[in-house]
């Protein structure tokens, strides 16, 4: 068994599990189990992987996307922000760089794999209490803007097949209705409406003290008084509500309407070739449909995935180290989703592509 000192009281640990009670001349009370006490239990198979994925390939794989969307967002910039699609890929790029900050969150390899850990299994900051406070707060910086990126990146995708429809299915109500102006408009709404939810996801967490037997005083991140006082209404929105937004319900809604789209796409080549007048009156351009479509497709498949790893693994206080390594295995995939611009729009979109060597071209005669 293991005592750890809290503000004065004390924790009983054993070997395998979270705390199980507070001991202290206080009544006895039972301690909310919490995963961040350990990180990992039972088996250590796994270790390996799961450190090469979460230290090294994921970070890296983050690092190059970001520089790769750094290209996008300058290409797209040159290209103007005239028609509606640009504006999309733009703010979906934006998103999708957002996102990869979870994977470059380097506090919490700190605790996974920091140097000086007196236990193997202890999720710690085990430096001076400066040092402490700005891991915590860079934790929480990367943890901020990279939700924030992920539930953004969930909803743009659903934008952008909504517009794609209404091109395809309605030209003339597309041209009337999706100008600069209101596609604009429907990206910043994505971005404003996650903001309250992650902001209240910031006052989840706290930095904690704590004395172990041998004297060694340890800081933790636990859940604050916020998150135990409304744990219910916070649960039955994060897991019912946000988990579908972000991941099922953005999934079958891109499918569904990429088969809608890929079906009416069919019937106009077909007819196309049989009158190619019809060609002057289409209103679609399918150069932009074959761009923006293969970005929903690849944000669909590597979230179904994502999203089916989700359903079937949980991390909670007995979370053996398999689980954490499938769940790396999905932020992998999230990360391919987020990288995959860069290809899709240069070999897809020969304009885009002429503006990036345009660009090249010109940084050379400098």
């Amino acid at each position: 068994m293991q005592y750890l000192n809290i503000n004065g009281t004390y924790v009983l640990f054993n070997d395998v599990t979270t705390p199980l009670v507070i001991i202290a001349t206080k009544p006895q009370v039972p301690l909310r189990a919490n995963p961040n006490w350990f990180c990992f239990l039972g088996s250590q198979d796994y270790l390996f992987p799961f450190m090469v994925l979460n230290c090294f390939v994921n970070p890296v794989l983050s690092f190059l996307g970001l520089f790769v969307n750094g290209l996008c967002l300058i290409v797209l910039a040159k290209g103007g922000f005239r028609k509606p699609s640009y504006i999309l890929l733009f703010a979906l790029v934006l998103a999708d760089s957002m996102n990869m900050f979870i994977s470059l969150d380097f506090p919490s390899r700190i605790r996974y794999f920091g140097p000086v850990k007196t236990k193997p299994g202890y999720c710690t900051f085990e430096y001076d209490a400066i040092m402490n406070q700005y891991l915590f707060v860079s934790q929480e910086f990367f943890n901020f803007v990279g939700l924030w990126g992920r539930t953004i990146n969930a909803t743009i995708p659903m934008i952008i097949t909504m517009e794609r429809i209404l091109a395809v299915y309605f030209p003339v109500t597309f041209t009337r209705v999706v100008t600069p102006k209101s596609i604009t408009a429907s990206c910043c709404a994505s971005y404003v409406i996650w903001l309250p939810h992650i902001i209240v996801q910031s006052f989840y967490r706290r930095l904690l003290y704590v004395q172990l037997s041998n004297g060694k005083v340890v800081a933790i991140t636990t859940a604050t008084e916020f998150l135990f006082n409304n744990f219910s209404i916070l649960y039955s929105f994060t897991a019912y509500f946000l988990e579908a937004m972000t991941s099922w319900v953005p999934v079958c809604f891109v499918c569904l309407g990429c088969i809608l789209i890929g079906i009416k796409v069919s019937v106009s080549i077909s007819q196309r070739r049989k009158l190619t007048s019809l060609r002057k009156e289409q209103q679609w351009s399918p150069r932009t449909t074959r761009t923006l479509l293969t970005t929903c497709l690849i944000f669909a498949v590597t979230h179904a995935i994502n999203a089916l790893i989700g359903t079937l693994v949980t991390i909670d206080n007995k979370t053996p180290l398999l689980t954490y390594l499938l769940v790396e295995i999905a932020e992998f995939l999230n990360i391919l989703n987020c990288t995959s611009n860069f290809l899709v729009y240069f070999f897809l979109n020969k304009k885009l592509w002429r503006v990036l060597l345009q660009i090249i071209r010109r940084r050379k005669l400098l």
